[in-house]
């Protein structure tokens, strides 16, 4: 199905809305509905499809759906002409980095363009956009560094995309030791290689026994996460 398209792709998402109203007489008033799905936003541009279905609204209508950020903003719309029958299915476009992720409006009005005739507005709904899960894993060695020791702490993100996970570059990557009932950062951050992996180096400098964890951080692209976390126990001091 051919939708025109009025404004710039930018990034968008949908909920389930549903929407009726009526113009005219009790015995002929317009109506419709427009339903789509929540969304996740992937890192690549893709079409969003929603569905509509419309009654007793004549010849010569047009369907535009807007789709609006909180900040009020139209994002995207779509405009559904005549000739594409009064049910069917429409697409906003998807582009990560355009706009944030959040809660957005899906707003769909009927207008009759040669006639005159007064708009229809349809009753709004309000969607999410989610932003990529990731996972995150961590694996230490030694396990029983002795105090002073390096200890080398290896992580692994990855992304979720529509087929499942997969390892992802450019990812920013702290690593915390539990001390004093809270997570402290060691090292600085490190940025994933083209396989997911970081690695840190870290002096081991706690007798008693630590937690270590890793995380992965929030970007426009993808959420957070965080590794298990790992027991670290140092080994007892050399003696002569």
């Amino acid at each position: 199905m051919a939708v025109r398209r009025l404004l710039a792709p930018l990034t968008v998402a949908l909920t389930t809305g549903l929407v009726v109203a009526g113009l005219g007489s009790p015995a002929h008033a317009a109506s419709g509905r427009v339903t789509s799905s929540s969304a996740t936003l992937y890192r690549n541009c893709f079409s969003h499809p929603f569905s509509y279905a419309l009654s007793d609204v004549g010849s010569g209508w047009s369907l535009t759906v807007d789709l609006v950020a909180s900040s009020g903003r139209v994002v995207d719309r779509a405009v559904v002409p005549s000739s594409e029958g009064t049910s069917g299915r429409g697409a906003f476009r998807v582009c990560a980095g355009t706009v944030r992720a959040g809660t957005f409006t899906v707003r769909p009005r009927v207008t009759w363009p040669a006639t005159g005739r007064a708009p229809l507005p349809l009753a709004t709904s309000r969607l999410a956009l989610r932003l990529p899960r990731t996972t995150t894993s961590v694996a230490v060695r030694p396990r029983r560094p002795r105090v002073g020791a390096v200890l080398r702490v290896r992580s692994t993100v990855q992304v979720a995309r529509p087929y499942g996970f997969f390892p992802q570059a450019g990812v920013r990557v702290k690593a915390y030791v539990r001390h004093h009932g809270a997570w402290r950062r060691v090292g600085g951050i490190r940025t994933t290689r083209a396989d997911g992996s970081v690695t840190f180096r870290v002096r081991w400098r706690w007798d008693a026994p630590r937690k270590l964890r890793v995380k992965a951080v929030r970007s426009a692209y993808h959420a957070a996460s965080r590794s298990r976390a790992v027991t670290i126990r140092s080994r007892p001091a050399k003696t002569n």
